[in-house]
């Protein structure tokens, strides 16, 4: 591993006994920057690795991923207030105004033959050769240097607390400039993200429905793990899956699986099937997924995960699982 790049130091952590030495593992999080942990572990342990990094002096930053077959999981925690100080890492988005309407607050239409505004509601902007508007939006005189966005549509925003209801007359030029400023993000710990995940990202908007489902089966899946010294499913072991799927149901506060039953119970079927499968592709698209977390976790560059992410490729897989082959 260490041939790969000859600039990163690897050491073997040679005091570590078992995946089951729990001091140990906890040991390792000790001056590090982020903690990434790519195998499986009980629940308690990831809690208490996840707890201790957060309670570190240095707030250490913790990633759990998994790659089990043809899906795939990522979670990161970095902390209660991570600083983020540029979130897309694109260039500050530029228009040209096409007038500002005198109501409170004030409205601002940029040209369309320019393209949208690209800007997001709550970032900051500033104005330049504003035409109108009695100069309310020039600067001087004890004028706020930035405005607040509130978007209203691809070509339309609102100024909070902008009052330009007095003003003679509508700006009818001027250009506008996005300021990037710091934003902190708040992440919830790993214990109380897997009992309630929140909204969950997308990978795959074709499946809206899928990432509740699979949070749902990796629950089920580690309950099955840590009752089984912490193995998985054997390839086509029907007997195995089927256990899974009953922890699952089990697990279902929701209902998830009542909703379009056949394809919900295939999923968690399939990624039971093949947990133990390790595939190169997979492992290639998480990893990419992670290293992009890892410098985001050491740069405050770009916006990290918030909790949870899925990842699934399953329709590779058949209609059925694998007959019982054990």
């Amino acid at each position: 591993l260490a041939e790969l790049n000859e600039y990163v130091k690897v050491d073997v952590a040679s005091d570590v006994t078992s995946l089951q030495d729990e001091v140990g593992l906890l040991n390792l999080v000790e001056g590090a920057s982020v903690v990434v942990i790519t195998v499986p572990l009980s629940t308690e342990l990831l809690c208490k690795m996840n707890d201790k990094c957060r309670g570190s002096n240095s707030k250490t930053c913790f990633i759990y991923a998994l790659s089990t077959g043809l899906f795939g999981t990522v979670f990161c925690d970095f902390g209660e207030a991570f600083l983020v100080s540029d979130k897309d890492g694109e260039n500050p988005a530029t228009s040209q105004v096409e007038n500002v309407l005198t109501s409170n607050p004030a409205v601002v239409k940029v040209l369309e033959d320019q393209g949208r505004h690209g800007l997001e509601t709550g970032d900051h902007i500033t104005f330049s050769k504003v035409k109108g508007l009695d100069d309310l939006l020039s600067p001087g005189d004890g004028k706020p240097s930035t405005y607040e966005v509130k978007v209203t549509g691809p070509f339309t925003f609102e100024l909070p607390g902008v009052d330009a209801s007095d003003c003679s007359e509508p700006a009818t030029q001027g250009y506008i400039t996005q300021v990037k400023t710091p934003a902190t993000v708040s992440f919830r710990p790993y214990r109380e993200a897997l009992a309630d995940p929140g909204e969950l990202m997308m990978s795959d908007f074709a499946k809206f429905d899928r990432p509740p489902l699979l949070h749902l089966a990796y629950r089920a899946l580690a309950s099955y793990a840590e009752s089984h010294d912490m193995l998985y499913p054997t390839p086509g072991d029907a007997a195995a899956a089927k256990e899974v799927l009953d922890l699952a149901r089990a697990l279902d506060s929701e209902k998830l699986l009542e909703n379009n039953p056949s394809v919900a119970e295939r999923i968690v079927l399939h990624l039971a099937a093949g947990s133990r499968s390790i595939l190169s592709p997979m492992c290639a698209t998480l990893g990419g997924i992670v290293g992009q977390e890892v410098l985001k976790a050491c740069s405050g560059k770009f916006t990290p995960i918030r909790g949870f992410f899925y990842f699934d490729a399953d329709e590779c897989l058949p209609e059925s699982p694998l007959a019982d082959v054990a």
